[in-house]
């Protein structure tokens, strides 16, 4: 790292700290500030700039994986081989290295690939999962084109300990624990969740046969602790999450057998301080990361070894102006190495990044202003300052409008660049422009309470990565310039019953995913729709619930998906439906919980994936039960 580049950013962080320390004297110079305890992440999430998707994570879904929940519940689209096996989301259009995922303000994609698979992470250890679109998201990690998932796990000031059991088609078996402890002073947690399933599920091949599918089985361990500490001026929070996954790789329906499997191996370990200082707030915080991944194929003589280690340290300064308006600086250093057999030598990135927010707030006239800056460097890329600009206002008394645009910006990933054979050292950084403008409409009558929230996005990308075949192997270029747009609504009836309420939700997204210029003189491709970016998804949902019963059904509707960068080849839609009914035991404070799902239920034969049959129709039957304190 330069000299010249750190003290570049040196003079953009005192600039950027003494404008706001100079605005605060200028509008309030006399009233004290009150500590703000927002990170970047929340901040968005609850606030009104860009559009979201917040899914609660209700007990009887807890034995699923965060991957399941999203792909039933959002118009985002996941690519799996097979249940339980790698899932990856496309975000209007993007592909997953395109979309961060965030757990207490830290990226948990691997640096190697800038992925994650969601189908790792089960639903029981986060309280929530948030979809965020919008160019506010664009400033998480490297680079969050597309949007990002936010996993939330507030703590409860509720001591309880909540076991659960389910039990499912195709051999499928989970359990977890989930047992909290909370007084005034500290709050801990302790989750385990295992999973296994064999998942040899029938489907029907291209002649309408029935197959077995084959070397599909799952088995999953993961855990969880959490202890928060407060003392008289900081909090103290120290997180770990490991993980150990070992898991087949099926077949195709045209190869005649598979022995392949893939070991996963996961620990991160996250802690942070806070302490609040007389008119503004620091937050310290430290991350690292102990992934490895095995991959073997006898047949294809495959032996694939990728181990990486990540270390985080963030410092984060936040101060509220004028009791309302707020402002944040977050410095970023991030270093990840790896030694895998995939690369002639140890690798690694030295990365620091530079993220200012700044909030204002106009009351009287109901308007908020978002201003994002960020500048990126590692070893190999200094990004432009980054500039982005996000827009609300309430237009009538429950509704309001928001606006986002402003430049966006990806370095490549290490597999990118490194990969023996094929990496690319001369891969230039993909880079553009987004843009969503959107509105919320709200109308309140006696029990109902009726949403619309339609949106209207906009999203340039040059350099596009993407990897070729050449030669005897694949390699990364940039290949072309695509042009994301589209609309999205959400629709929402809530009816509150005498005795319990029924919620109604309608949500759909129209696509267009478009290569506008080839940088490989392949005109075939201009024009055409990227692949498995469906035009179109409509997602039901209609919920019955009252003290003792919840009764569920989700319809969720996929169109085509092209196969092929020339548009020939490509997927056909498909519908599924899903069915599901719970009956709770209240016993004072504790409750048991008895839950039955039918997922397919019209038996639909249907791929994610080209190649890659799903189940048809299967069943779930489980409990959890919750003991308060």
């Amino acid at each position: 790292m330069t000299r010249k580049v750190m003290n570049k950013l040196t003079i953009i962080f005192l600039v950027l700290f003494n404008y706001g320390n100079s605005i605060s004297q200028v509008i309030d110079s006399v009233k004290k500030l009150k500590t703000f305890e927002k990170t970047t992440s929340k901040l968005l999430i609850k606030d009104v700039f860009l559009k979201s998707n917040n899914l609660t994570l209700k007990n009887d879904r807890h034995n699923e994986s965060i991957s399941t929940i999203i792909e039933q519940e959002t118009t985002t689209y996941i690519k799996s081989y097979s249940p339980g096996n790698l899932s990856s989301i496309s975000i209007r259009g993007g592909n997953s290295q395109q979309t961060s995922l965030v757990y207490n303000d830290f990226i948990l994609n691997n640096p190697l690939n800038g992925i994650v698979d969601l189908s790792m992470f089960p639903s029981v250890f986060f309280n929530s999962v948030n979809i965020m679109y919008g160019i506010p998201t664009s400033n998480w990690g490297n680079g969050g084109l597309s949007g990002a998932i936010n996993l939330e796990n507030k703590n409860s000031n509720q001591s309880f300990v909540e076991i659960g059991s389910n039990y499912g088609s195709f051999n499928q078996n989970s359990n977890y624990i989930n047992a909290n402890f909370s007084n005034d002073k500290i709050f801990t947690s302790f989750k385990i969740y295992r999973l296994s399933a064999s998942n040899n599920f029938r489907y029907q091949d291209y002649n309408n046969e029935y197959q077995f599918q084959e070397n599909s089985s799952v088995n999953q361990l993961s855990f969880m602790t959490e202890t928060k500490i407060k003392f008289p001026k900081t909090t103290l929070d120290f997180t770990y999450f490991g993980q150990i996954l070992d898991r087949q790789i099926p077949k195709t329906i045209l190869e005649a057998n598979s022995n392949a499997f893939q070991t996963d191996k996961n620990h991160r370990i996250f802690l942070s301080l806070k302490q609040p200082c007389k008119n503004h707030y620091i937050e310290y915080k430290s991350a690292f990361y102990r992934e490895i991944n095995y991959y073997n194929d006898s047949l294809k003589f495959i032996f694939s070894y990728n181990p990486c280690n990540t270390l985080l340290n963030q410092i984060i300064l936040t101060k509220t102006i004028n009791n309302f308006n707020q402002f944040k600086i977050n410095l970023t250093h991030l270093i990840a190495k790896s030694n895998g057999n995939n690369f002639s030598s140890k690798i690694q990135i030295n990365r620091l990044s530079l993220n200012g927010i700044f909030k204002i707030k106009q009351l009287k006239k109901g308007i908020n202003h978002l201003f994002n800056a960020r500048v990126l460097i590692d070893d190999n890329y200094l990004s432009p300052l980054t500039l982005s600009y996000s827009f609300n206002k309430k237009i009538l008394k429950n509704s309001e409008i928001y606006i986002n645009f402003g430049k966006i910006y990806r370095f490549p990933t290490l597999n990118d660049l490194y990969w023996f054979p094929g990496g690319n050292l001369d891969l230039q950084p993909e880079n553009g422009f987004s843009s969503d403008f959107g509105g919320i409409w709200k109308i309140f009558n006696n029990n109902i309470i009726l949403s619309f929230e339609p949106t209207i996005y906009s999203r340039w990308i040059n350099n596009w990565i993407l990897w070729q075949p050449s030669n005897e192997f694949w390699t990364p270029l940039n290949i072309k310039s695509v042009w994301n747009r589209g609309i999205e609504t959400s629709s929402n009836l809530f009816y509150q019953l005498e005795k319990g309420n029924v919620n109604v939700s309608f949500k759909t997204a129209y696509n267009l995913s478009t290569n506008q210029d080839s940088y490989s003189n392949n005109d075939d491709i201009i024009g055409k729709q990227l692949i498995y970016a469906p035009h179109y998804k409509f997602i039901f949902k209609a919920k019955y619930t009252n003290k003792k019963i919840s009764f569920t059904y989700l319809h969720n509707y996929t169109g085509y998906r092209f196969t092929s960068n020339d548009n020939s080849n490509y997927l056909p839609s498909f519908n599924l439906g899903s069915l599901y009914f719970s009956y709770k035991f209240l016993v004072k404070k504790n409750y048991l919980n008895l839950f039955y799902k039918i997922h397919n239920l019209y038996n639909n034969n249907y791929q994610l994936i080209i190649n890659r049959p799903m189940p048809m129709i299967n069943h779930e039957l489980g409990f959890n039960i919750k003991i308060n304190k």
